[in-house]
């Protein structure tokens, strides 16, 4: 029975993680889509000034929040109340740091020596509301684990996105695109979303259910804030620094990384939390179930971080114009720093399932000094120097996650490395593998062939690895294939059973 339970849990995960995973696809893949086009036509200090936008924006976004969403997926009781002091909370939040950004926005440009930000920050503000309207929707989806619908309004703001943004590129708008079209993005999804997924506020919170979001949230933003620091201080430094064509080099150096690998980490957490909410009251369960998460995530991510490293120069030579190609380095060290930090995302997840969002703060707290020391040293070196900052922390970040959570579950080492172990040999087989390729000569000259060359070594051997250290993934894997492809041959209900040769000729006799 439990084999049948856990057999459930797994499945669902991997339904809902497939959905999930094509969804925030579908968002970062048109958006990588429109920023290589537009990378031919906008200077790098442009995208250095939006990404001075978006880091204060994602910071700003982090505490609207509040981690009200994560409590609303966590409730046990009271829903629809909860609900509802969510979307207020969430509302209000972000309309009061709309109203901080406007009047922070001309000492932030003046900070920087550069007065667009004066304007772009103010208007790029308006996103925080945008998104605070479907907190509650989208945290449904989660909650319910109906990560189908997401599907949609994600593709809806990729597309507006994308078109918005290269559209009024071409006409000339430089910066304003990338804003514009960002805003444009959110417009989109929200509207979507509030179709896919309707929602009305249908019951007042109590100051008990406020609190309890609040509380839950509190610990959390707290985490998230500290965890978001990295991302925000080192655009700031960089840009200030090093200046704004260094910091677009830089941040642009981050797109495919995060395509496919911090979304796989997004995405996963999103489906992880609820799955691991349901199993908070069976410790043996729990434990099982993130050694298993654990397994697969490095599985997974180890590969596409070491794919990614190993293949940026030919994918960015064939991607983007020369003034690019400074980013190639950091892309790879940013590639293996997010692949390090997947194994970063299951613990806190755990944490989450079990309301002790205070020991994600303690992680937090205790990474802080960390990233603020190494970072201070490394960024008067150059952006290479500040996206090593970036692979060390990764490391560091595992070591007080591993501790903490030892003392709230049953967890081991040696068990924790067990899990790691394939993940590792088959990212390393196919990172060789791939290298040995890409400068052997045996591929050709172009960055096309030099790409896809390197891409079949390292598949190869990266499976065949992964094959022999987990078989039982392997397994897994070609079966539900197998039921996929079934299924798919299956006749529609209603229509006739296929006749044998020999039944089609004994009927046509009897005729």
């Amino acid at each position: 029975m439990v084999n049948k339970v856990r057999a459930g849990t797994v499945g669902a995960s991997v339904r809902n993680v497939g959905w999930a995973y094509a969804s925030f696809f579908c968002t970062k893949g048109l958006n990588l889509a429109s920023v290589v086009i537009l990378a031919w036509y906008l200077d790098p200090a442009e995208f250095g000034v939006m990404a001075i936008c978006l880091a204060v924006m994602s910071y700003l976004e982090i505490i609207s929040q509040f981690g009200m969403g994560s409590a609303l997926i966590s409730a046990q009781e009271k829903i629809e109340e909860t609900a509802s002091a969510v979307f207020i909370g969430g509302l209000t939040f972000s309309l009061l740091l709309l109203a901080l950004l406007w009047l922070t926005a001309a000492p932030v440009a003046a900070w920087y020596g550069d007065a667009q930000l004066a304007d772009l920050l103010p208007i790029i503000g308006f996103a925080l509301v945008v998104h605070a309207l479907t907190t509650v929707n989208t945290s449904f989806l989660y909650r319910e684990l109906k990560l189908k619908q997401k599907l949609l309004p994600d593709t809806a703001k990729g597309l507006c996105k994308g078109v918005v943004a290269i559209t009024l590129a071409l006409l000339g708008f430089g910066v304003w695109s990338l804003v514009l079209g960002h805003l444009a993005g959110a417009v989109a999804a929200t509207l979507v979303t509030w179709w896919v997924r309707p929602w009305w506020p249908s019951k007042w919170p109590d100051l008990a259910t406020f609190r309890y979001i609040f509380g839950f949230g509190g610990h959390l933003i707290g985490a998230q804030t500290i965890n978001a620091t990295p991302r925000l201080l080192d655009n700031l430094l960089v840009g200030k620094i090093l200046g704004m064509q260094a910091l677009g080099i830089y941040s642009l150096a981050f797109r495919i990384p995060e395509l496919g690998i911090k979304s796989f980490t997004n995405v996963v957490g999103s489906v992880l939390h609820p799955v691991m909410s349901r199993l908070q009251s069976d410790r043996a369960e729990l434990v099982a179930y993130y050694y298993g998460a654990l397994k697969y995530s490095a599985l997974l991510m180890f590969g596409a971080g070491a794919g990614i490293a190993v293949m940026a120069e030919p994918m960015v030579h064939l991607l983007y114009p020369p003034k690019w190609y400074p980013m190639i380095e950091i892309m790879q060290l940013i590639a293996v720093a997010f692949a390090i930090g997947t194994i970063n995302m299951v613990p806190g997840n755990v944490f989450k399932a079990l309301n002790r969002t205070d020991l994600m703060f303690k992680v937090s707290l205790i990474n802080l000094p960390f990233f603020l020391i190494l970072l201070w040293l490394a960024v008067p070196h150059g952006i290479v120097a500040v996206a090593m900052v970036q692979l060390a922390l990764a490391v560091i970040r595992f070591v007080p996650n591993y501790l903490l959570l030892r003392r709230a579950i049953d967890i081991t080492a040696r068990s924790t490395f067990a899990a790691l172990l394939p993940g590792a040999v088959s990212a390393l087989s196919g990172a060789a593998a791939g290298l040995v390729i890409l400068h052997s000569g045996l591929s050709a000259e172009s960055a096309l062939s030099r790409l896809l060359f390197t891409a079949l070594a390292f598949t190869l051997a990266y499976l065949c690895v992964a094959a022999l250290t987990a078989p039982e993934a392997t397994s897994a894997i070609l079966k539900r294939l197998s039921r996929r492809f079934s299924k798919s041959n299956k006749p529609p209900k209603g229509s006739p059973a296929p006749q044998s040769p020999s039944s089609n000729r004994a009927k046509a006799a009897r005729n």
